[in-house]
């Protein structure tokens, strides 16, 4: 069961952290309406308060301070329309955020918030008139140049063509961009109102109808006016090759591409009905082209001259406007930062509840125990700044110097509502009197309650273990006070990946990165808006740093760097040819090695090359690879002892952590022990063939007194006696912890509680009344004038979750006892945990596959690259070696180092998270996500 956290006298020495959460203290704050905004502020500067909501059966507009944040809303929306239009016209050169001033200013006034409104307001209003206006003429003048371009179109056609009508130009070809149909009309070309011969369109006497279409428009609307018009028509389109168009008829700021189109029609009642259908294909029509030579000139002097004043107007209303929104640019990130403050401090204020009698609010959250006198300190020197200012006092303001070591939670001690106002910090000695004289009516207590809620989760983290600690909490946040995996994953994460990875110039590269990362950190922390992949690696450098120092080492433990070996030291080995050997007549032979020393580090340059490499180096990562699983999931199982020591829990110790103890180490435990005395024996000495070690483990279980191959004296008693202990856990692990507990509740029952729950909340729930009872006496012995008596509890209706409930620490049920859950659960441990033990062992040998895969590509890389240009001489043989050594070092950083060092991180993350973490983690609890005004993204 969790640990009531209760008011204590005694001073406690800060906590790291690090190895289990933080000791968090559950408090209440009670402010005036007055005083509660800037308390919320001060609170929000400290960032060690995780807030309760209180009102969390309300929706968003039921709280009390929707109209507040409805004023924060449209002072968003006014900024984010401003950032569009800086945005749009390119103001913003660089990041603006980097003169940020408002985060080190004092929390404005709410009067100096109204001002700032209507700042933006002010500024909203004129740069949306600019920014309308410039629109508005920018699109006349679009609109302007492209009458020109319809007017100069059909000037141009006109000029160019002498339009001949024959019988040959009426046809059926809907296809032919230049068809010219207009039936009725024979070879003689009369016109089709005067009745005379002409050569001439324009001296016929009728006008065309010109515009502009989007030109993927022109074959749709070439149809529908063959088929609507029955070919009587002349048409005629020229691409507008310049620049592309506004489509006026679009609601969008597209530009498209357009055509011109020039149309000859008879009659009033066909113009009207190819007008219509025109202009549903969005087609513009300009009448003022029309007319004669000397008309068209006329228009096209007056399309001029008023594009050349619309230019000049849009100019001088861009530059005006870009003047204003350069003046507005400076006050940007300030008014960005004071906007989303006051709506992170409006919605914190809206998780409290009010008080309507007693005009405050009551507030709920979780601090760090050791911050708990930083804050009371924090909001007396808060009371009395606003108390002197509201006073107009000319006194000189007293300074008080605030640090983390001034003021302890376990020095104070709370105080009561006083008549005018009251402040519950440190180890003052006044009384209600005294602290009214000194405050005046503002009032802000910090009161620590007693409770057994679940505490959220913090880890102290820097910048170094910041980056573990998120590998952790990525697949569960620990519950309250279990112990963090995020310590030891420090160094075993990275030996993980260093063993998957072992490369001395592997290595080399990944800490050449990780310290161009580090070296540059300030930089690219101040980065803004980096690139996801980037960001994850830049996040963790240091993650990176130890990978690239381990794969080093273990690089050295190989001997390998870039596939080749280093003759560090004198080799163990040595081979001897023939006597009388000829390499022209005898050819090719087999060597062997004669043993004449021990390697002093790691494996011996001699075994690189010969015949039985691979299979000895298989077989020393293989048994290196059960080593490391089995010593990393026992200190992992080792960790559940420690959790369950912490919470006092005997029947888990007995119950659980025993049985699977000696279950593991009957059978794994020593599978290592004869990997160990398999290496410790020279086999080659005592001239004897060395068992293998997986069959004597599965004879082990199948045949327990029969060995085949003995390994050492008294084997066959030691493994029956091992197989014993293995098959006595099982039962003991399915047994013990349900018929435990049945037992403990029985009793409980036996003495007159509910169940075995109530009987170990029993002890909490008297001390809560004592608390209450004692609480009570005080306020009736020295009740508050203008503050009503309280009973002794306090009742939230819009809490969710109830004042005190019933929980337990390590992820049983908090509900009634039921014996049937209790075996399932236990059940399904037990036959989780034994088969767990073999695949997550198995799955341990991940580390070999994944050394060996590297070592191979390795190798492969290098000789199909760079060493094929070691043979060649002359420029020719220097240029290979110039291109092969840049194909080589491309691909191992890109497929080695990149591909391949993500593969092995992914692994190395897999066994922490499966094989390691399932031993002892919980992952049941909830972060730490205290109010802070550094989560503010502008």
């Amino acid at each position: 069961m969790s640990q009531p956290i209760s008011l204590s006298d005694e001073p406690q020495a800060p906590q790291e952290a690090i190895f289990r959460s933080a000791p968090m203290t559950l408090v209440q704050f009670y402010v005036t309406i007055e005083l509660a905004r800037d308390m919320v502020c001060t609170l929000g500067n400290l960032g060690n308060v995780h807030f309760r909501d209180l009102n969390a059966k309300l929706t968003p507009f039921q709280r009390t301070f929707v109209t507040e944040l409805r004023s924060i809303d449209s002072m968003e929306q006014q900024l984010g329309f401003l950032n569009s239009i800086m945005l749009k016209y390119g103001t913003i050169k660089s990041d603006i955020f980097v003169n940020l001033k408002a985060d080190k200013m004092s929390l404005p006034s709410t009067s100096d918030v109204d001002q700032i409104k209507q700042k933006i307001t002010n500024f909203f209003d004129r740069i949306k008139h600019l920014d309308n206006s410039y629109n508005s003429l920018d699109l006349q003048k679009l609109k302007l140049i492209e009458n020109r371009h319809v007017l100069n179109a059909l000037t141009q056609f006109h000029r160019n063509s002498l339009v001949q009508f024959d019988d040959a130009q009426i046809g059926s070809d809907i296809e032919d961009d230049n068809v010219a149909l207009l039936n009725n009309l024979n070879n003689h070309n009369h016109s089709l109102e005067l009745g005379v011969e002409t050569a001439n369109l324009e001296d016929s006497g009728f006008n065309a109808i010109s515009g502009t279409i989007a030109r993927e428009k022109v074959p749709l609307l070439r149809k529908i006016l063959w088929r609507t018009l029955r070919g009587n028509l002349y048409f005629h389109d020229i691409p507008i090759e310049d620049d592309k168009l506004y489509n006026f008829s679009s609601q969008s700021d597209e530009l498209v591409e357009k055509n011109v189109f020039i149309i000859y029609i008879h009659g009033d009642f066909l113009r009207t009905r190819v007008r219509k259908i025109i202009q549903s294909l969005d087609g513009i029509i300009y009448d003022n082209v029309n007319g004669g030579e000397a008309a068209r000139a006329a228009s096209s002097a007056e399309l001029n001259n008023k594009i050349n004043d619309l230019n000049s107007i849009v100019l001088t209303t861009k530059n005006h406007l870009i003047s204003e929104l350069i003046i507005f640019q400076e006050s940007y990130p300030d008014f960005c930062f004071i906007v989303q403050r006051e709506k992170m401090i409006y919605q914190t204020l809206n998780e409290f509840d009010e008080d309507g009698t007693r005009r405050c609010l009551v507030g709920e959250g979780w601090v760090p125990s050791s911050d708990l006198g930083l804050i009371r300190q924090t909001l007396r020197h808060l009371v009395r700044e606003k108390t002197r200012s509201n006073n107009q006092s000319s006194d000189s303001q007293e300074s008080i110097t605030l640090s983390p070591d001034s003021g302890s939670a376990h020095n104070a001690t709370p105080v009561s509502f006083g008549q005018s106002s009251l402040f519950a910090i440190d180890d003052t000695d006044n009384d209600i009197e005294s602290l009214e004289d000194q405050f005046g009516s503002l009032i802000a207590v910090v009161n620590e309650l007693s409770t057994n809620r679940t505490p959220p989760t913090f880890h102290k983290t820097n910048k170094f273990t910041a980056a573990f600690q998120s590998i952790i909490d990525a697949y569960g946040v620990a519950t309250y006070q279990e112990v963090n995996p995020g310590l030891a994953t420090v160094v075993t994460f990275p030996f993980m990946f260093a063993i998957m990875f072992g490369d001395i110039g592997h290595g080399f590269i990944v800490l050449l990165i990780s310290l161009y990362l580090i070296r540059n950190e300030v930089y690219f922390g101040a980065m803004r808006n980096k690139d996801e992949i980037f960001e994850m690696a830049f996040n963790g450098r240091y993650i990176v740093l130890l990978m690239g120092i381990f794969s080093i080492y273990t690089g050295f433990l190989y001997n390998d760097i870039f596939s080749k070996s280093m003759t560090l030291f004198k080799s163990g080995w040595k081979f001897e040819f023939p006597e009388g050997y000829d390499f022209a007549k005898d050819g090719a032979i087999t060597l062997i090695g004669k043993k004449v020393g021990v390697y002093p580090f790691g494996l011996d340059w001699a075994w690189h090359g010969t015949e039985n490499n691979l299979l000895f180096t298989n077989s020393y990562k293989m048994k290196l690879s059960v080593l490391m699983g089995f010593a990393h999931m026992n200190y992992s199982l080792a960790f559940s002892l420690v959790n369950y020591l912490y919470f006092k829990s005997k029947v888990d110790i007995i119950g659980n952590f025993i049985p699977g103890f000696l279950f593991m180490q009957s059978i794994f435990g020593y599978l290592c022990l004869t990997i160990l005395y398999k290496w410790s024996v020279d086999w080659i000495k005592i001239d004897k063939r060395p068992p293998g070690l997986l069959n004597m483990l599965i004879n082990m279980f199948l045949s327990p007194g029969k060995i085949e191959e003995p390994l050492y004296p008294g084997q066959k008693f030691i493994q029956i006696f091992l197989v014993l202990i293995a098959l006595v856990c099982v039962p003991w692990l399915l047994i013990y912890k349900p018929l435990t507990l049945k037992r403990q509740n029985d009793r409980a029952i036996q003495l007159g509680y509910k169940d075995l729950h109530s009987q170990a909340n029993h002890t909490l729930q008297l001390h809560e009344e004592e608390e209450a009872i004692i609480f009570e006496n005080d306020l009736n012995n020295d009740p508050p004038d203008d503050v009503d008596s309280f009973d002794g509890e306090f009742h939230f209706p819009n809490d969710i979750e109830p004042m005190n409930h019933n929980s337990t620490a390590h992820g049983d049920d908090a509900g009634s006892f039921e014996f049937g859950d209790i075996v399932i659960h236990q059940v399904i441990h037990t036959i989780e945990f034994c088969l767990n033990c073999v695949s997550h062992t198995a799955s341990y040998l991940r580390l070999w596959a994944l050394s060996l895969a590297h070592a191979q590509l390795s190798t492969v890389l290098w000789s199909m690259t760079i060493q094929n240009a070691f043979g060649v001489t002359g420029n020719f043989g220097v240029f290979m070696v110039v291109v092969l050594f840049g194909l080589w070092f491309t691909l191992t950083v890109c497929i080695l180092v990149m591909m391949e060092g993500t593969s092995a991180m992914l692994h190395s993350l897999r066994l922490h998270w499966v094989e390691a973490m399932s031993k002892f983690f919980e992952g049941e609890g909830y972060a730490y996500e205290p109010f802070t005004f550094e989560s503010i993204d502008l």
